[in-house]
């Protein structure tokens, strides 16, 4: 069994966001989507609504899909609750208590998304 990582053990402690919509574009129909996989631990961990299913990157427009994104490892999440510091991406010091994400150009691992600028709150 694989060990679950610092930054997947942080974003367990996340809650929820489920604003019936994309949480990212504001798509309408979105769908679930684990924060932290499954198969790392995450089954009973926070959901986040994302436009799209499954590894679906685009949809017939061409337009990126957001639940895609994330499966392919570029669309990454962390809990802003001011804790890991040492982890923590760079996101305003007001935003506790709400997930800040982050669209890489390309698939990545956590370790070099959580260094990488251009984090967002979602609001």
């Amino acid at each position: 069994m694989q060990t679950m990582s610092r930054y997947s053990a942080h974003n367990m402690r996340g809650l929820d966001w489920l604003p019936g919509y994309c949480s990212i574009c504001g798509r309408p129909r979105p769908e679930r989507h684990h924060v932290v996989a499954r198969s790392l631990g995450g089954h009973d961990g926070p959901l986040i609504h994302l436009c799209g299913c499954g590894n679906a990157l685009y949809d017939a427009d061409g337009i990126l899909l957001h639940h895609g994104a994330a499966e392919m490892h570029r669309l990454w999440f962390w809990w802003c609750d001011g804790g890991d510091g040492d982890l923590a991406p760079s996101v305003p010091v007001w935003a506790h208590g709400t997930w800040a994400y982050l669209l890489a150009d390309d698939s990545t691992d956590w370790m070099r998304a959580l260094a990488m600028p251009g984090w967002h709150v979602i609001l």
